[in-house]
């Protein structure tokens, strides 16, 4: 069984240059288009391994400044206070951007087929 066509638009330009590869290669410019997204995103667990590293990273960095400026920023009345609070806030968020980008399995699209298979009467999607 086939698999449903993905079809997208490209700019002018790249449509030009999607062109001329295809005609160098003799094929067709549908053809340069899906292995050249094919192996983009093969590429994607690599670049989200490295994403969250460089954030694992940045966090480390900024807890152990934290630390080690620990004693001198408690000293510092104020001004020290306000330094730990950002630096508190920063890690926050530096947590809040790990989560959001950890890949989650959704079963969105799979109940929205499922609740549209189990209809008595099937209508076709609105978009």
């Amino acid at each position: 069984m086939r698999e449903p066509a993905i079809m997208f638009r490209l700019p002018g330009h790249v449509r030009v240059g999607l062109d001329q590869v295809a005609e160098r290669f003799d094929l067709s410019a549908n053809m340069i288009a899906k292995l050249i997204v094919t192996r983009e995103v093969t590429r994607i667990p690599v670049m989200l391994e490295e994403h969250d590293r460089q954030l694992a990273n940045m966090h480390q960095f900024l807890r152990e400044l934290a630390l080690r400026n620990e004693d001198f920023l408690e000293e510092s009345s104020l001004d020290g206070a306000a330094i730990m609070q950002e630096l508190k806030a920063i890690m926050a968020t530096l947590d809040a951007i790990r989560d959001a980008s950890f890949v989650r399995p959704s079963s969105f699209i799979t109940d929205l087929i499922r609740r549209h298979d189990d209809r008595s009467i099937q209508r076709s999607f609105h978009i």
